[in-house]
């Protein structure tokens, strides 16, 4: 693909790390506690890999200064699992009995700069996502994303420093990514109900069942 120039950066030339909250909202919430587990960086480990189906791979360059991306990413998927709503509770607590735990591996996390006169800029991720419960495992997907400024998933200007629209590219991939990640595990989700979790989602609509009737009863007049 040529020469990586992402390496040739000007250090503050980019602000923080963008936003990437995709503001999903999940069609039905289920009773669980998650637990989101640190996750692991292993992107040493999957350098030159290819990434989506692309021929972007897996690198060493990417827009962050002392940035910990373990707490990058997990901070980002606890507040993306806490707003869509999909499960009662999600915390970075250690776990208790019964608790769903997601674990997750960075095996990409990166952003290129391709070219001489004219850049393509990418940013790309990858992660390995597993959910289990008291150690059985539930859910393994490898989620994969690439967005280029050129892409219409390109949030960024360009004409830019190339550190900014690493910064950017790569924002916008992991936003991409994080969606996916919800769908996902909302449409694997029905198939983690307990007995317990049955009991409690059985509870919950008598509940609204019978606030429901309280408030026809109340609103009834004798004629």
């Amino acid at each position: 693909m040529g020469c990586n120039r992402a390496a040739v950066r000007i250090p503050g030339a980019s602000l923080s790390f963008p936003p990437t909250s995709t503001h999903y909202v999940a069609r039905t919430s289920y009773p669980y506690a998650v637990v989101v587990a640190e996750p692991a960086d292993v992107r040493a480990d999957h350098y030159g890999e290819r990434v989506a189906g692309t021929r972007w791979t897996g690198c060493s360059t990417d827009p962050f200064w002392g940035t910990d991306v373990r707490s990058l990413i997990r901070e980002r998927l606890s507040t993306e699992l806490t707003e869509s709503k999909l499960f009662a509770r999600v915390s970075q607590g250690p776990p208790t009995e019964g608790d769903l735990v997601i674990h997750s591996e960075i095996r990409a996390l990166c952003s290129q700069a391709i070219g001489f006169i004219y850049l393509r800029v990418a940013g790309i991720s990858a992660l390995k996502m597993t959910v289990d419960r008291d150690g059985q495992p539930l859910f393994a997907h490898q989620f994969e994303s690439v967005v280029t400024d050129a892409d219409d998933e390109y949030t960024g200007s360009q004409v830019t420093f190339i550190e900014q629209a690493m910064a950017v590219t790569l924002a916008d991939s992991l936003h991409k990514l994080m969606r996916e990640v919800l769908e996902g595990l909302e449409q694997a989700a029905p198939s983690w109900r307990t007995t317990a979790n049955l009991r409690l989602e059985s509870d919950a609509q008598e509940d609204a069942r019978g606030s429901g009737a309280r408030r026809s009863a109340g609103s009834c007049r004798s004629w």
